[in-house]
């Protein structure tokens, strides 16, 4: 239940942090690096764009046409739709208001379908561009340390993969199609004006101006109230997993309660969060419609001067007052637009954060080929060796001091010791899921900072006690995702490992799906299917980490001879809790306080009466093992 309190601590420091403004120039760099690949779509949602705005250009242009010839104020030199629509009338051998209508009613059709490419286009850039930097992003973060992934939430990490780049996502197909298009089109809308009548076209310029000036003033306030507001979020999706996570050992121990209570504050403080940050988007957004306001007030004053004095036909009131409307489209759009790029600034700043963090674990260059191992044979290489190696996760809080073994090339060592001794800090270091303090640790004799980790972890097959299945097919499964393993050699393994009858029993065969966590498995299939994974990786080393010890003696027996072809010609390491799994042994140590206690060929320690291990066969492996009748079997088998 601590970790309920450490995490309402951070959820309750979750503040309005002050954070970068982005400038322009960071936003074309994004753009350039991420719509790049995009280029062909890019330049037809540009077209497409670039249509739109000059159909809903010419609309006001035919409706000012309209109501000057219904009120027979038409002048020549005003109006540069005459030349076009009275032609078109007499072709049509109809009135020339009708022609107005028909042209009027095909420019409003043509400009919903270009709308709708458009818009089209623009949500299949922002999400194809988004998707690519989630994958990147996942990626990245799969490729740091342990030490990273303890500090952070599985919860956490899902609000920063996805739901940050969501909002870029936003950022994206918002940006080119509302805000540069928007631009482009206020930009026009402006000119048509000032052509119009230069008093007006001024005055509608300059509240253009401010409203654009006041828009982005309020950038600086709310991009660190977002901010906030998504650290909230990723903290109290933290919060759940962990608690769903444990559920268990809540309920079990009675901290339901307690857990809720914890619960409803961090609720609390997200929903003071996300209330600052609804006020302030309302206040924005009231702001705009104030504006809206007065500039209709202002156009519609300076319409009715002009008229008064005979300056402006009633046409070309509408014909104003239409462009204010479509006026007022861009700014609105640019002002809601500018509201969510600022959660995509928020968004992008985590993102280039958490890019910016840095793995210690720095990739090698050296590959396991054929030809190494070939020549390890040749010159007597151990397959491992732990040279005085020295870690600790923390500062301070040694966990592995001065170790030091070699494991020769198809042997099997038996890793025992009690909880916290070390065992399994062993095999994280192996697999390099950290780095050693001090010390080297060596696969076939190259050091495995030079390695490549790729190959390292191809190299090496791990077998736990807890097995991850996935929301996904057996095959998908057995395989993890590789496409290149035939069927007909997964079901050989299947066969194999005896998990034929369970094989026979699925609905859809390998294409049968699996619940994530294998629920509807017994746990002794579950390390069967993990078993498969291995025979199917076909790795030089093995890690076994107890995978026996939550299978039934008869599904034990199983594996076993499963078990002896997997180990045949392999190098092994094998992590012991219990007298029966060491019978396949050849090599003993015993881990203590991080300290090899003892270590040697297993005969050897069994005939030792004084050798640690020869003690602990004789009163069991652990104080909590098995009856002495099993006890003294396995030691018979040991012998």
């Amino acid at each position: 239940m601590k970790l309920v309190g450490t995490n309402l601590q951070i959820v309750n420091q979750t503040k309005p942090n002050k954070i970068e403004r982005v400038s322009f120039s960071e936003y074309a760099v994004l753009l350039r690096q991420h719509l790049s690949p995009l280029k062909s779509r890019f330049c037809w949602l540009v077209i497409f764009m670039a249509i739109s705005i000059l159909l809903s250009l010419l609309s006001p242009q035919v409706l000012r046409f309209f109501i000057d010839v219904a009120t027979n104020k038409l002048e020549a030199g005003k109006d540069f739709l005459r030349s076009f629509l009275f032609p078109l009338a007499e072709w049509l051998g109809q009135d020339p208001l009708v022609a107005a209508a028909l042209l009027f009613i095909f420019l409003s059709m043509a400009g919903q379908l270009v709308w709708l490419v458009t818009s089209y286009l623009s949500q299949d850039i922002g999400w194809k561009t988004t998707n690519q930097i989630r994958g990147d992003l996942a990626q990245h973060c799969l490729s740091l340390d342990m030490n990273f992934h303890h500090q952070k939430t599985p919860g956490e990490m899902v609000e920063r993969v996805d739901g940050d780049t969501t909002a870029l996502a936003t950022f994206f197909s918002a940006l080119v199609i509302d805000v540069f298009g928007g631009g482009i089109r206020l930009g026009l809308i402006l000119l048509v004006v000032f052509l119009e009548d230069w008093r007006i076209g001024s005055a509608m310029t300059i509240f253009t101006a401010i409203s654009m000036y006041v828009f982005n003033l309020t950038r600086s306030v709310a991009v660190p109230i977002y901010a906030a507001e998504r650290e909230g979020y990723a903290k109290l999706f933290g919060f759940i997993e962990e608690r769903l996570g444990g559920i268990e050992d809540i309920r079990t121990n009675g901290g339901v309660p307690y857990t809720m209570r914890r619960f409803f504050k961090v609720i609390q403080e997200v929903f003071q969060l996300n209330l600052r940050s609804d006020i302030i988007g309302q206040l924005l957004r009231s702001l705009t419609r104030a504006l809206f306001a007065l500039g209709y007030a202002l156009a519609m004053g300076i319409c009715i001067w002009l008229y008064q004095n005979n300056l402006f036909t009633l046409g070309s009131i509408v014909l104003i007052l239409a462009y204010m409307r479509q006026l007022q489209g861009p700014l609105d759009t640019i002002s809601r637009r500018i509201n969510e790029l600022q959660h995509a600034t928020a968004g992008m700043k985590r993102i280039e954060e958490l890019y910016h963090t840095k793995s210690s674990l720095k990739d090698g260059t050296q590959s396991l080929t054929p030809q190494s191992e070939a020549s390890r044979h040749a010159d007597a290489t151990p397959a491992i060796s732990f040279n005085q190696v020295t870690f600790g996760y923390v500062k301070d809080e040694i966990v592995l001091n001065n170790v030091s073994f070699e494991l020769d090339e198809g042997k099997v060592l038996g890793l025992l010791g009690r909880t916290g001794s070390g065992k399994t800090t062993i095999t994280r270091l192996l697999f390099r899921l950290y780095e050693a303090n001090q010390g080297q640790i060596q696969i076939a004799g190259v050091p495995i900072q030079n390695l490549k980790q790729s190959d390292l972890r191809q190299y090496i097959g791990l077998v736990t006690q807890d097995v991850q299945l996935f929301n996904a097919t057996v095959r998908q499964n057995l395989t993890l995702f590789d496409d290149q393993i035939s069927s007909e050699k997964i079901i050989s393994v299947i066969d194999n490992l005896g998990l034929t009858s369970w094989y026979q029993s699925l609905p859809e065969g390998l294409d049968s799906m699996l619940s994530t966590g294998g629920s509807g498995l017994s746990a002794g299939e579950a390390q069967l299917l993990a078993f498969t994974r291995i025979f199917l990786k076909n790795p030089a080393i093995i890690v076994l980490d107890e995978p026996s010890s939550r299978l039934d003696p008869a599904t034990e027996a199983r594996i076993d001879l499963a078990l002896q072809k997997l180990l045949q010609d392999r190098t092994s390491i094998i992590i012991a809790h219990r007298l029966g799994t060491l019978q396949r042994v050849d090599e003993i140590m015993i881990l203590e306080d991080g300290h090899i206690r003892e270590y040697g060929d297993r005969h050897s320690l069994v005939a030792d009466p004084q050798s640690r291990f020869s003690q602990l066969l004789s009163t069991g492996l652990e104080d909590k093992d098995l009856p002495n009748e099993r006890s003294r079997a396995s030691k018979e088998v040991l012998l």
